[in-house]
């Protein structure tokens, strides 16, 4: 009879056991996982993408209203070159407040496979806590398959 393999994390399409880690529908063994480490990336501020959208909005409202005679060009220009600064202006707001992530990454076979990206810290953390206590489990349980079981601390004698 198969027994069931307490997992040490499950979350979330997440799951480690002392033998594998499973990432969504994908499967990693552990004893194939050569280290696991964690990355900070950046991704498109949703800010920026706002201010970035209303900047061509507001441009082509300035372009649709300038047909016509050369008055309302004139008299739009203003408000064409306010839109292309808005535009401007968003790539300011990326640099100052991007969207932080952070990745789990892990090696395998001298490759880098990044298996989860989240913003949440805590969760990816734990998830490498979890990787590294697999990494123990396995190398305990393949000791004691190499040594023939536990190793016995040999009984001082009192003479």
């Amino acid at each position: 009879m198969e027994q069931m393999v307490q997992p040490l994390f499950e979350l979330d399409n997440v799951r480690i056991t002392p033998h594998v880690a499973q990432f969504g529908e994908t499967y990693y063994q552990i004893a194939s996982i050569d280290s696991v480490r964690v990355a900070r990336g950046k991704k498109l501020s949703r800010l920026a993408l706002f201010v970035f959208l209303s900047g061509v909005g507001l441009l082509i409202i300035a372009v649709v209203r300038s047909y016509g005679s050369e008055v309302q060009a004139d008299a739009n220009f203003p408000f064409a070159v306010a839109a292309v600064g808005i535009m401007f202006s968003s790539f300011l707001v990326q640099l100052i407040l991007p969207r932080r992530i952070l990745k789990l990454i892990l090696r395998t076979h001298g490759s880098d496979n990044e298996v989860l990206t989240s913003h949440r810290k805590q969760f990816i953390l734990d998830v490498r806590q979890a990787v590294e206590a697999a990494f123990i489990a396995h190398a305990e349980r393949f000791n004691l398959l190499t040594e023939g079981g536990p190793t016995q601390v040999p009984k001082s004698s009192s003479a």
